[in-house]
């Protein structure tokens, strides 16, 4: 989905600094930024603004040299371009201190026969004696280089002042909220490329090299109408194997997969059907729930699965809730992201975990459900006292959290906590959704009217 805002389109061979003036143009590290080339391959599309004026800034991969072209280069060189193509205006980065190179002369051709309003960056001006250097960038044809340092942040401020005045005016109309989800899930468990099915465009590199995707990268689309956000995952690595390789590049990626997590309504876990479920897949499923999210396990690559018959799936959803009694109420769809198998389905249940994470159960039916509960299995004595369970109330949504009060919150038995859970969870129908109970010496009711004030949602 193309954004109301104007787009500015960061680009340069390899090792330039574009994520670094990427980051310091946000704020914040937003980009993996590393002195090893070709680290971001993808193009990152953020938010940004200077003066009141609002643009979105996009990340694209290092150019590569014609002689060093191989599909993986050749992808990035596509992702670079379809990125120039849909931009208001192109920074176009060199490295002040190596001076004009024969690569960044090819590049500046090809960009120049888009013609695209370009603002040439000379970075690394960090010292005075490499700002008197940019002269050497004229050749390029690309007009008086800016020397700026996006390490320190030289000049920087003074580039924004540029780019806002080139930006075009754009309609700023108030877009619908989008449904936020990340797609998580192992290394080459097929996530690009069902990122890549659902936009119906190449936006990130798909390849069989574990670990190409590096970012984080946001992609806004529609799907039947109904507007969504997904970010498409590095992916997640055992914490072990990061520590032990002291690899700054896969540590970054997993701190930025976890802040995906947190500002996501609904996470999809992909799941590769020729591997199974593993140890590491549940690692990923307590960060996602320690974080109140919504979940959805898919299980990728379902076409190329061999000997599987009627009865595979329900082996493999057998062998997934045998790992956790709550995996019950969790949605597990067998797909294929390569053929676009049961593709549509997954997006119509991401629409209901999310709608499930910010439901109001209603106080009265609340009320209902958990004195019959407690009437039909009433909690046992525990250390010498009775467990009176008084009254419950949702005081939540997003993730919906019901209160219990009772006066040993302590001596509420985990077996008990889970009849309770798996009664709301049957009753109330919040599959996917995080549901938590909370056990309190007194609980401050809530009215149906108060949770609609503050999670600004309908009555389910």
């Amino acid at each position: 989905m193309k954004s109301n805002l104007p787009v500015v389109c960061i680009v340069g061979r390899p090792n330039v600094g574009k994520s670094s003036l990427f980051n310091r143009i946000l704020g914040r590290r937003a980009a993996v930024v590393s002195d090893r080339e070709g680290v971001t391959r993808d193009r990152h599309y953020q938010e940004a603004g200077w003066q009141g004026v609002k643009f979105t800034l996009v990340d694209t991969g290092g150019f590569m040299p014609d002689e060093q072209i191989d599909v993986l280069a050749q992808s990035v060189r596509e992702q670079i371009f379809a990125a120039v193509n849909d931009a208001d205006l192109v920074l176009f980065m060199v490295d002040v201190r190596v001076g004009a190179t024969t690569l960044d002369s090819q590049f500046a051709k090809l960009i120049l026969k888009t013609e695209k309003p370009v603002i040439l960056v000379a970075n690394k001006s960090e010292e005075v004696a490499d700002r008197a250097e940019g002269w050497a960038f004229l050749q390029l044809g690309m007009g008086t280089p800016r020397t700026v340092s996006a390490l320190t942040g030289y000049a920087v401020l003074s580039l924004l002042d540029d780019v806002i005045s080139l930006l075009p005016k754009k309609d700023k109309a108030r877009q619908e909220h989008a449904i936020s989800f990340a797609i998580l899930g192992r290394p080459n468990a097929g996530k690009s490329t069902l990122l890549n099915k659902l936009l119906g465009e190449e936006r990130v590199v798909v390849s069989e090299i574990p670990g190409t995707t590096r970012d984080s990268i946001d992609c806004e689309f529609k799907y039947n109408g109904v507007h969504f956000k997904v970010t498409d995952t590095a992916g997640l690595r055992k914490k072990a194997k990061v520590a032990k390789r002291r690899d700054e590049v896969e540590i970054f990626s997993n701190m930025r997969t976890m802040e995906s997590i947190r500002r996501s309504d609904v996470i999809v876990l992909l799941l590769d059907a020729t591997r199974g479920f593993e140890i590491q897949d549940l690692r990923i499923i307590t960060d996602i729930r320690k974080a109140g999210k919504g979940l959805i396990l898919a299980i990728n690559k379902w076409d190329i699965l061999e000997n599987k018959d009627s009865k595979s799936f329900d082996l493999i959803l057998k062998e997934i809730r045998e790992k956790d009694p709550l995996f019950e109420w969790v949605p597990v769809i067998s797909i294929s992201a390569l053929e676009g198998l049961r593709v549509h389905r997954l997006m119509q249940e991401i629409q209901t975990v999310f709608a499930n994470c910010k439901k109001i159960i209603g106080r009265d039916r609340v009320v209902e459900v958990f004195q019959s509960a407690i009437a039909k299995n009433p909690h046992h004595a525990r250390g010498g006292h009775s467990v009176p369970l008084k009254r419950a109330c949702q005081i939540l949504t997003d993730p919906p959290v019901i209160t219990i009060e009772t006066p040993y919150p302590d001596l509420v038995d985990e077996s008990y906590k889970r009849y309770l859970l798996k009664t709301f969870f049957d009753e109330f129908g919040l599959q996917g959704a995080p549901l938590k109970l909370n056990f309190d010496r007194s609980l401050r009711l809530r009215s149906d009217e108060d949770l609609l004030d503050y999670s600004g949602e309908t009555h389910a």
